[in-house]
Formats: structure tokens, C-alpha cells, sequence
């Protein structure tokens, strides 16, 4: 299964998922470091303040829980960029031992060098995904407040990734994506896709989406809700990250959004630290949630603003 099947199969809301008790998400993402070497305007962790590494003995109880509910997929990554955690190969090799199927990771490439991805390769590593949303150096340093070398640097970790990952005969696959802004963006963008799409196995376009509000804090202009990617966009309402997939904070905390986390605490579904996975998955906030987003009617809660674009 590609990269963009596993995102439309997510993004996707089939019929056991359109009500308020639902059975356990296929996949969940977990932040392992709150850290970045970037400070994207547009990404919500530009409007949260959080630092540090979760908890490894927290990270491995909540995993298990996660497995041991039915969760498939396991995405080592939030909204922090986790590279920079120490023991993210150590994460992916636990992950593989608990006996999630598939182990996917999302990165933005500068924090990302060829000894490090080949640790994670070896660990049993199932995806990696490069984003790649900068057209150049000056753009980069206006839009992630980030040293203009990480734009070369990402793109050349890139490309040594597919020689590490080729040289090694490791079966981790590689992606990319890139954000098209305004538009504008997207067609400056192309040569920079046009020079790394031949290392990766597919590449494909994201919109501009709401980020919690980021966005248009930015000046941007986000599309409503969180469409998916650009070739198969979806209907803000209801919106599917309500119900199809989990979302885990540094500090163990269950998110109803992956653009929200820690911005507002009607966000905040439930505390992992004290409550198992699906009594959370199932809590009564996401329960009034969820009953919201169906009625299509989510002007009383967090997520207001968001679909609104």
C-alpha cells in the first residue's frame, strides 16, 4: 500500500466510524519529543509552549495499551520533530518488538543526517517521510525562523536516505510532501520536487489547512477543516481526525486534533497518565464531540475556527 492509499484509507470516514462510540482508530501518532529545529509559522506548535522528551517508561506503557486495542499503525511523530529525541531508534525497535504492523515517521529533513536514518532503518523503521515546504533559503529562514542551510541540508539528507536505504537493503519506504500555500508556493516549489522526486517512491501535495489557528495568525489563507492531500480532498465537516485517528502529546495527553494540541484545552480528550486508551478514545468529551461534528453544527467547540477556514 502506498503512502497516499494509507492517507485517503485515514482520512476516508467509513460507516463504523460515523458515531459517537467508535471502535479503535487504525492508526495514532505519538510525540516523543515536543522539540524542532524549525518554528514554522504555520504549524500549531509555533502558538504552544512545550519542550522535552515524553517519558520513556510512559511511552512504553502507552504503546502496549495502543497495540493491545487494535491500533495498526503507529506514527513516531506530532508536532515536534523527532529527530532530535535521542532514542527515536530505540522507540521504533520497541514499537516493532510490541508488534505494531506498520512504523512511520515524518520529518523535515535538516535534523535528519544518514547515520541517523540508518539506525532508524535498521530498527525496523516501515516509513519516512520528508517534508519538504520551502522553495528556498530565504523562505525558509522568513517562514521557520530556522538556519537558511537546513534548506540544503534537508534535501541532501534526502537523497542520502534513498542511498542508505538502497545500500543497506532496508524495506523502509520514502516519501515526500509539500505544502502549496497559496499557490504561488506550488509552482515555485516544482523545481525543488523535480530535483528530489527521483530519491523518493512517491511525492504529493498537501494544502494550506487551519493548524489550530496558526495559519491565518500567519497571514495565510488555510483551507477549511483538515482536507487530506491535495489530490483527494475532503469535506471539513465532519472531520476525520476526529474518529480515525489518535493523537498522543508529549506528556500523554489524547488530542482530538493534529493541529491543536495543547493550544485549548476542549482539545484535550482525556489524560493517557491516568485513563486507559479507549475509555479515553471513548471519553464523554469526545463523545460531544464527535456528536457535533455528525450534526455538522461545531460552532460551540474548538474546532470552530478550523472549519471555518
Amino acid at each position: 500500500m502506498t503512502i497516499t492509499e494509507r492517507i485517503d484509507a485515514i482520512t476516508g470516514l467509513g460507516p463504523q466510524y460515523r458515531a459517537e462510540v467508535i471502535p479503535a482508530p487504525r492508526s495514532c501518532k505519538i510525540e516523543i519529543t515536543a522539540e524542532c529545529n524549525y518554528n514554522c509559522s504555520f504549524c500549531a506548535r509555533s502558538m504552544r509552549e512545550m519542550s522535552g522528551s515524553m517519558d520513556r517508561a510512559m511511552f512504553s506503557r502507552i504503546i502496549r495499551d495502543l497495540r493491545a486495542s487494535g491500533v495498526e499503525e503507529l506514527g513516531l511523530f506530532y508536532i515536534g520533530e523527532s529527530f532530535t529525541c535521542k532514542w527515536l531508534p530505540e522507540a521504533i525497535a520497541e514499537a516493532k518488538a510490541v508488534g505494531f504492523p506498520y512504523v512511520f515517521l515524518t520529518t523535515n529533513g535538516a535534523a535528519a543526517p544518514p547515520e541517523r536514518v540508518k539506525a532508524c532503518m535498521e530498527a525496523g523503521l516501515d516509513s519516512l517521510k520528508f517534508s519538504m515546504n520551502f522553495y528556498d533559503r530565504e523562505q525558509m529562514a522568513k517562514v521557520a525562523a530556522a538556519d537558511p542551510r537546513y534548506w540544503q541540508r534537508a534535501i541532501d539528507n534526502l537523497k542520502a536516505a534513498r542511498r542508505v536505504r538502497d545500500e543497506g537493503g532496508y524495506g523502509c519506504r520514502l516519501y515526500a510532501s509539500s505544502i502549496a500555500f497559496d499557490g504561488e508556493q506550488g509552482r515555485k516549489m516544482q523545481a525543488v520536487v523535480d530535483d528530489i522526486e527521483p530519491f523518493v517512491d512517491e511525492h504529493y501535495w498537501l494544502p494550506l489547512y487551519g493548524m489550530g489557528g496558526a495559519s491565518k495568525a500567519a497571514g495565510w489563507k488555510p483551507q477549511p477543516g483538515n482536507p487530506g492531500r491535495l489530490d483527494n480532498m475532503r469535506e471539513p465537516l465532519p472531520c476525520w481526525a476526529v474518529f480515525t485517528e489518535a493523537h498522543v502529546t508529549v506528556d500523554g495527553l489524547l488530542a482530538a486534533c493534529c493541529f491543536g494540541s495543547g493550544l485549548d484545552g476542549d482539545l484535550i480528550m482525556s489524560d493517557l497518565k491516568q485513563t486507559s486508551f479507549m475509555d479515553a478514545w471513548n471519553s464523554p468529551a469526545y463523545q460531544a464531540l464527535r456528536r457535533a461534528h455528525l450534526s455538522r453544527d461545531v460552532s460551540a467547540t474548538a474546532c470552530a475556527e478550523c472549519a471555518a477556514g
